[in-house]
């Protein structure tokens, strides 16, 4: 089968694959026991750490293992917030394009006495501090803004909005799953108090993911008592994730370079590609250099997304139809819909995802599968 849905989950390299073996095999323990067997664990899980806070330019200090991105990007959210002081600073901003775990989090923030706010994208679908200046007050306590789209691909430039909120001691957060090691990340330069970033999406495995928070940023836990993780999180953890984690992270961030330019080389085949077989679509896309060239996202003319889906997946192709987190629910995308589309424009959307290794071939074989649409 034609794998094209790498925004949705990557295989595991064969490195990862050996680290989370060889982990498992000669690290048993759990980190927290005081024997040598457990200081074992416990010195693997500190190497994974420093590898994974290099990846993104900050102090290993700041990195907490989750057991998926979604989970740390709710748990640092709620950390930061019970960080704050001022019982006023009370109001949450968060953008159109956000992952669901965290636009139905704020739903959910909303149901507990926080006034949540939703930031609109400008017309090449970015958020900029115009987005984001009409809707901050002096309670505003956290933004959360999503560094890479998961079904757009529209990268969102995080640094500069976070040093202009820095100024006026607002916390900023961002969802960098679909970025980590495929562009760079600089959270001590960007000024960042925390992203979360998940495993899986980077050919690691699945079921772990990690938060970064500033060492310099006042948190406090999402569940009091908790003793694991520096008490960011409960439950014994997954030391040989943790390395496949920190060797897929590292192999990926080694070749990140040369990783994008064959990925916009591929983008630009498969725009070639779709003119070239008389197929009419819409690229829903960021202007360069914000587009994640592993993604593209599609508006086809006339064909809804779901059954161009199922068409190529009879011919042995997988795509998507907009994030796995949402697939079957059979309502627009979100995030599509922010961009001025209409609803019924939404719905015959697709996205295509690439990574590295993907062949001209399967791309052609795609556009023909598309054409029997």
């Amino acid at each position: 089968m034609i794998y094209l849905d790498y925004a949705a989950t990557s295989p595991m390299s064969m490195n990862a694959i050996k680290a989370y073996a060889e982990a498992a095999e000669k690290a048993p323990g759990n980190s927290s026991s005081l024997h040598d067997i457990g200081g074992r664990a416990a010195e693997l899980l500190e190497a994974s750490r420093h590898a994974i806070a290099s990846c993104l330019g900050g102090d290993p200090k700041g990195i907490y293992f989750t057991g998926c991105g979604s989970e740390a990007s709710i748990l640092a959210i709620v950390s930061l917030l019970n960080g704050v002081a001022d019982p006023k600073k009370r109001e949450i901003i968060y953008s159109a394009m956000e992952h669901s775990s965290i636009t139905n989090f704020m739903a959910h923030l909303e149901g507990h006495g926080y006034i949540v706010k939703k930031a609109l994208p400008d017309g090449s679908g970015r958020i900029t501090s115009e987005q984001l200046s009409p809707l901050l007050t002096e309670n505003t306590a956290l933004v959360t803004i999503q560094h890479g789209n998961s079904e757009t691909g529209i990268v969102q430039d995080i640094g500069p909005l976070c040093h202009s909120l820095k100024e006026r001691g607002i916390l900023f957060h961002s969802d960098c799953v679909q970025t980590f090691c495929k562009i760079p990340i600089e959270v001590k330069e960007w000024n960042l108090d925390a992203v979360s970033i998940s495993a899986h999406k980077i050919c690691g495995p699945k079921g772990i993911g990690a938060a970064w928070i500033n060492p310099g940023t006042a948190w406090k836990p999402a569940l009091p008592g908790t003793t694991h993780e520096k008490g960011f999180r409960g439950g014994t953890a997954d030391v040989p994730g943790a390395c496949s984690f920190a060797v897929a992270a590292k192999e990926l961030s080694g070749s990140m370079s040369q990783n994008a330019s064959r990925l916009k080389e591929l983008r630009a085949y498969l725009k070639r590609q779709l003119r070239a077989a008389g197929i009419k679509a819409e690229f829903a896309e960021g202007e360069d250099p914000y587009q994640l060239p592993g993604i593209a996202g599609l508006i086809l003319e006339k064909t809804e997304g779901q059954y161009a889906l199922l068409t190529c997946n009879q011919r042995g192709i997988a795509i998507s139809a907009g994030s796995a987190c949402q697939a079957g629910m059979q309502k627009p995308s979100a995030a599509v819909v922010s961009l001025g589309y209409s609803d019924e424009e939404a719905l015959r959307f697709i996205r295509v995802s690439m990574a590295p290794s993907t062949a001209e071939a399967e791309l052609l074989a795609f556009t023909n599968a598309l054409s029997a649409c």
